[in-house]
């Protein structure tokens, strides 16, 4: 029950990524035909700087998880059996602590924006924190994808960047 939540949280990044992707491509077609037509598309600059950052940050723990980020092998490559386990582990928890730090500066962030009351400063004004949270949003699953890890990890579990199948895979196959 748990892995299909966090496998549908993970896809729902996913999801809501790929809808900022075709926002941006509206957007830039809203602006090439308002362009011909003599219309501006007031704020279109904005609306795709800000989907361009949640296209960059929702779909991190769905592409982490499917095993789509570059991973650096040289040394873990060369090791086999408890050494590597252990190292992997080690890695992942580091993973954790600087995805979680990025996570916590990214709520801080936002917690700033909404006090000061900061509004954006080009032609589409509202408060900042909003298109902000994508990051938090985005970071925050990250996170939770790299703790999935971890638990499955010192559960004696491949992560997913050791699975094939990726996370349509049951978390009890891959503890076995």
């Amino acid at each position: 029950m748990l892995r299909r939540v966090l496998d549908s949280l993970y896809l729902g990044g996913a999801v809501a990524g790929a809808g900022s992707i075709v926002a941006i491509g509206l957007l830039i077609v809203s602006q090439v035909v308002g362009r011909e037509l003599g219309i501006q598309v007031k704020g279109a600059d904005d609306l795709t700087a800000w989907s361009v950052v949640a296209a960059g940050f929702l779909p991190l723990a769905y592409t982490y998880r499917r095993n789509g980020h570059i991973r650096v092998t040289v040394v873990v490559e060369h090791l086999r059996g408890a050494r590597r386990r252990i190292l992997e582990i080690l890695i992942i928890g580091l993973s954790l602590f600087l995805v979680g730090y990025m996570t916590y500066s990214a709520f801080d962030m936002i917690w700033d924006s909404f006090r000061f009351g900061e509004l954006s400063q080009n032609l589409i004004v509202i408060p900042i924190w909003i298109p902000q949270s994508s990051i938090a949003v985005g970071s925050l699953l990250f996170t939770v994808a790299i703790m999935d890890d971890l638990v499955v990890s010192l559960m004696g579990g491949q992560p997913a960047h050791m699975d094939g199948d990726g996370p349509s895979e049951t978390a009890e196959r891959r503890i076995e």
